[in-house]
């Protein structure tokens, strides 16, 4: 405003060439207040105009900031719906991190899961991923859906495990001991299966 008004900028040139006690300091100062309470509705409506014409929820869809305007009639709806896809998504995410391990971030098992959701959903010729959260939630509540994947998971990080484990001899001499605590832990049936899938791994 002080910038841009001229009136504003002549008072403020006066208020430098004036000299203190002067009464015409004070009576400046009087001017410029009333100019600036004068402008202040105007300036006003030009920053609310201006916010309406930037941050309004078409424009920010034009922009690509939001991917689509939720009309208010269905935004209860619509917000629920994603609210428990999103739910959905942070359990599955939760489950890899805990095969994988922390260090393994929340992004990417979002990233798996996608992955997984969409595979399942090439029969369809569906290549949607962010749209139907409906059709998620009940992909997320059959686990037949990504038992596999999760298993597949766990595989690979024990292998890893058996892996490490044979590049370092003393931790490879204390294998044998770890693997008998295991089976005294394990259900006699739950040990005998374990040992046959022991074998046809031997061979």
């Amino acid at each position: 405003m002080g910038r841009l008004d001229p009136e504003l900028i002549n008072l403020k040139a006066k208020v430098q060439g004036a000299k203190l006690g002067n009464g015409s300091l004070e009576s400046i100062q009087k001017s410029i207040e009333a100019r600036t309470k004068q402008l202040l509705p105007l300036y006003t409506q030009i920053a609310i105009r201006f916010a309406e014409l930037h941050d309004t929820s078409l424009r920010m869809a034009a922009k690509g900031v939001i991917k689509k305007v939720v009309d208010w009639e269905e935004s209860r709806s619509f917000f629920y719906k994603r609210l428990r896809r999103r739910i959905s998504e942070d359990v599955i995410a939760k489950e890899i991190r805990g095969v994988v391990g922390e260090q393994f971030s929340h992004r990417s098992a979002i990233e798996l899961i996608k992955k997984w959701y969409l595979a399942s959903q090439a029969e369809t010729g569906s290549t949607e991923w962010d749209d139907d959260d409906d059709a998620f939630v009940a992909w997320k509540d059959n686990p037949e859906n990504y038992k596999g994947y999760i298993q597949e998971l766990r595989a690979q990080k024990v292998s890893q495990s058996l892996s490490d484990l044979a590049n370092s001899s003393s931790d490879l001499q204390a294998f044998s001991q770890g693997l008998a605590t295991l089976l005294d832990k394990m259900e006699p049936s739950q040990r005998a299966q374990f040992i046959q899938e022991v074998k046809k791994v031997l061979g």
